[in-house]
């Protein structure tokens, strides 16, 4: 390979990868909603939920967090510091939820949460173990009438 078509090769390499991991803050989640499409645990584990618009985060003003699980319904407060989020007084309604749910899973990993970042279009939640991570999209609203 030519040195020059071996620079080119690199640089385009290196531009992937500073779009992958974008950085942001916490005024960029502020008034965002997102929607689930997958969480991943060990051992190479996906759950994907059936109906992903039943599993939203919607990260609002002063630090609150309107979270939609599946049947239930829970609120908690979060804080976003570099890469580091915290979800915090997490509280929810028990509601005992239809099969196939997600709702324990994603709860539990929810409040595990430690780190955040956003690759290309997903907003991805690590657990502070960094096992355990989920990957949500975009939500937004469609009316059906």
């Amino acid at each position: 390979m030519s040195p020059m078509k071996l620079a080119s090769t690199a640089v385009a390499a290196l531009l992937n990868l500073a779009l992958v991991n974008t950085a942001f803050a916490q005024d960029d989640l502020e008034n965002s909603s997102w929607q689930l499409v997958a969480i991943h645990s060990f051992n190479d584990s996906v759950f994907t939920p059936d109906e992903p618009e039943n599993y939203l985060l919607r990260f609002r003003m002063e630090n609150r967090l309107q979270i939609e699980a599946d049947c239930n319904q829970a609120g908690a407060t979060w804080e976003f510091d570099g890469e580091a989020l915290s979800i915090t007084a997490l509280v929810t309604t028990r509601k005992l939820c239809n099969a196939p749910s997600l709702f324990n899973r994603y709860i539990m990993t929810l409040q595990q949460t430690g780190s955040a970042s956003l690759q290309a279009d997903s907003l991805i939640l690590r657990s502070s173990n960094g096992v355990d991570w989920m990957e949500f999209e975009p939500y937004v609203f469609t009316p059906t009438f």
